[in-house]
């Protein structure tokens, strides 16, 4: 183990000032690399990055983004001035990333913020997120396949309730309009009785008033006798009609008391579908505002770390070059470091294997 030449504590305060600093950097160097590309010629861009500030495109375009979506100050520190976070959170929209940084997660059942995360920690977070944002696509899924099936049975259900409804409004109609001619047909043939009664009745007080022998006044009475009859079947004849004109009424009141529940039922039926449409609606919603905080971009975070990686380690032989020169014996530490930490990345990469 190398001898400590000065307190741990300041290493660390220095570590942190620096790990702000990259950060920061980063922000200033996308800014300046949107500046020049307003300012260099169509097709220069490329060649510039190439001879100028050796950097590859993507490099170039993830300085840029955060130059661009890290537009406020206080998120950089909220994230504890990380750059590689940073570059991990460029998967999410500002608004929810800030959203995602403001708020403590879980971890290992411990809460945590961005800030206190590792970046091992982060990356779980987000491998999380998008396992998270999957099943929520394929419930999305599910939901839109359930509502375009619902859809399709609502509308087959109306269309059946509406054909099913006007074929009961034209029947119960017709019955109404039979009952109705048939009370318009027992109201007349009652008034008709009742002018065949009344005319018997007048048939027998005259009969009654005419002097006759016995034997007439025998006819008279077997007349009398014979009208009593008539009119008693005339009268039974009567009631028989008035019933059927009652009953023709009844059927006709019953006809359109079914019609209006009908009618009644089938506003029912639609403000049901309507309101089952409203509950798909909010489901929908709630599984979309759920889907917003996912994804996945592993790859590409992968791919600036790497470069980002190259470019320290470049910049870094750099230093220990300009530096052998004027101190030997610390340019000869740092190479030992590099070395041991080139060695500690091996056995770290066969043990992964």
């Amino acid at each position: 183990m190398n001898e400590m030449t000065r307190p741990i504590e300041v290493i660390t305060q220095e570590i942190q000032f620096y790990k702000g600093q990259a950060c920061m950097s980063m922000v200033e160097i996308g800014k300046r690399l949107l500046e020049a590309k307003q300012c260099l010629p169509h097709g220069a861009w490329g060649e510039w990055l190439k001879n100028e500030v050796d950097f590859s495109e993507r490099t170039a375009q993830n300085f840029m983004r955060i130059a661009k979506e890290y537009t406020n100050p206080q998120l950089i520190a909220d994230i504890g001035n990380s750059a590689s976070k940073a570059i991990m959170l460029l998967s999410m929209p500002e608004e929810e990333r800030e959203e995602f940084v403001g708020e403590a997660h879980e971890i290992n059942g411990e809460e945590k913020t961005v800030a206190e995360m590792t970046n091992k920690e982060l990356q779980e977070v987000l491998k999380e997120l998008e396992a998270e944002r999957k099943e929520k696509e394929q419930l999305k899924k599910q939901l839109d396949l359930f509502e375009d099936e619902a859809q399709r049975k609502q509308d087959e259900a109306v269309d059946a309730a509406y054909s099913h409804g006007e074929e009961q409004i034209k029947r119960l109609s017709e019955l109404k309009e039979q009952a109705e001619a048939a009370a318009r047909e027992a109201e007349k043939k009652v008034a008709e009785l009742q002018g065949e009664v009344s005319e018997l009745q007048m048939q027998k007080e005259q009969t009654t008033l005419l002097d006759a022998t016995e034997l007439e006044k025998i006819r008279m009475e077997a007349e009398a006798e014979a009208k009593k009859k008539a009119e008693a079947a005339l009268q039974k004849k009567l009631d028989k009609a008035k019933k059927e004109a009652e009953k023709a009424k009844k059927e006709a009141k019953e006809a359109q008391a079914a019609i209006e529940a009908h009618e009644e039922a089938q506003k029912e039926a639609e403000e049901t579908a309507l309101a089952l449409k409203e509950r798909l609606k909010l489901v929908q919603e709630e599984a979309d505002k759920k889907v917003r905080l996912a994804g996945n971009q592993e790859m590409a975070v992968f791919k600036v770390h790497f470069e980002n990686v190259q470019m320290e380690f470049n910049e870094m032989m750099t230093c220990i070059d300009n530096l052998q020169e004027k101190e030997p014996e610390e340019a000869g530490k740092m190479r030992t470091a590099m070395k041991s930490l080139c060695q500690n990345i091996m056995q770290i990469l066969e043990d992964k294997q």
